[in-house]
């Protein structure tokens, strides 16, 4: 399981005077995407194997042996006093989650009108008896702010936003001749509260926003279960892009190794001499002895996760004797995902 983050960076509108009214040096002047993976988990589930299936053959009167069985066929048990719960097996997916971050945009840069007023002088001939007389005259006309106004208004702004919420933390307020009540308790932290929110937003026009988002992608692999160490790319990884398909040139593979432990010399299975003239027959329920492997998620050389976990596939067959599963008296408990021997038990 796999998590990466998607961290979008929008720029500010008034980004370019930032260091001017702020004094904030090194603002985002464009927008830009960064992706890192998060966070790395391991784990395994067991699924049948069909290149082991047996047969369970009897001669004579039967000693009563119950097997039981999960909805796919495979062993749990032996003579268990109950079924136990069924295991439920999830499909093997990848998940490519394409949905867009959704940024919002910056509705408001002043809490005054973005027009403001201009003085024109024109001028106007004025006739008298003797002669013409050239008179100024001032006429206002209404022009869009510059974004520099802009910008300095909402510096301004931000400058008597912090003095109001200085003033309320330090009783300031409380020694002017007011006759309102000075707010206490939860309406002081509120208003402290709103009053950062306002800053936030204000000072976001000069330094932008920061957006970030969470995906989750899961992967499954089935090991082929040789004695040598393995590796298959599951993704791979952009710091620009994301994470991408297996294969993707685009980005960095991202690799599952696996490095077999080897704890078993060879194999130990228990056979048991046929009747004469037959060949050796395998005679007991088979069962497994998983095998130990170093499991690991690596990127350019750098594990991103590692665990040791046991591996079916890397272990070997073993059988218990006929004469112990076909005992009535005997409960055996195999495990669920591995095939391993989790307790043999004496009915009481």
């Amino acid at each position: 399981k796999v998590t990466a983050e998607k961290t979008v960076t929008k720029p500010g509108p008034f980004a370019a005077y930032a260091e001017r009214y702020l004094g904030v040096t090194n603002v985002p002047t464009r927008e830009k995407n960064e992706w890192k993976i998060s966070g790395i988990s391991l784990s395994s589930r067991g699924e049948k194997d069909p290149a082991n299936l047996y047969r369970i053959s009897t001669e004579g009167e039967s000693s009563g042996c119950n097997i039981q069985l999960d909805p796919e066929g495979v062993i749990t048990g032996v003579n268990l006093p109950s079924r136990i719960a069924d295991i439920h097996v999830s499909e093997d997916r990848i998940n490519f989650n394409s949905r867009e971050l959704e940024i919002p945009g910056y509705p408001e840069l002043s809490l005054r009108k973005n027009t403001e007023p201009q003085w024109d002088t024109s001028y106007q001939i004025v006739r008298t008896d003797t002669s013409f007389i050239r008179l100024p005259v001032l006429q206002q006309q209404v022009s869009q702010k510059t974004l520099m106004n802009q910008a300095e208004e909402a510096a301004n702004f931000i400058m008597k936003l912090r003095e109001r919420r200085f003033g309320l933390l330090n009783g300031e307020y409380a020694y002017d001749d007011v006759q309102q009540p000075i707010p206490e308790g939860s309406a002081l932290e509120v208003m402290i509260r709103e009053l950062g929110r306002l800053e936030f937003d204000y000072v976001s026009l000069f330094v932008g926003r920061t957006f970030t988002e969470i995906y989750k992608y899961e992967y499954s692999y089935v090991p082929v279960g040789s004695d040598r160490a393995e590796t298959a790319d599951l993704f791979s990884f952009s710091a620009f892009s994301g994470v991408l398909p297996a294969g993707n040139s685009n980005g960095d593979p991202v690799s599952l190794a696996l490095n077999p432990i080897h704890g078993y010399a060879g194999s130990i299975t228990t056979v048991e001499p046929g009747k004469s003239g037959e060949s050796n027959v395998q005679k007991g329920l088979v069962y497994r002895l998983p095998g130990k492997a170093d499991v690991s998620v690596v990127l350019k050389g750098e594990k991103l996760a590692a665990e040791k976990m046991l591996i079916a596939q890397y272990g070997i067959t073993n059988t218990l004797p006929a004469a112990l599963t076909g005992n009535p008296g005997i409960m055996i408990r195999l495990h669920p995902d591995l095939g391993s021997i989790e307790g043999i038990y004496q009915k009481k």
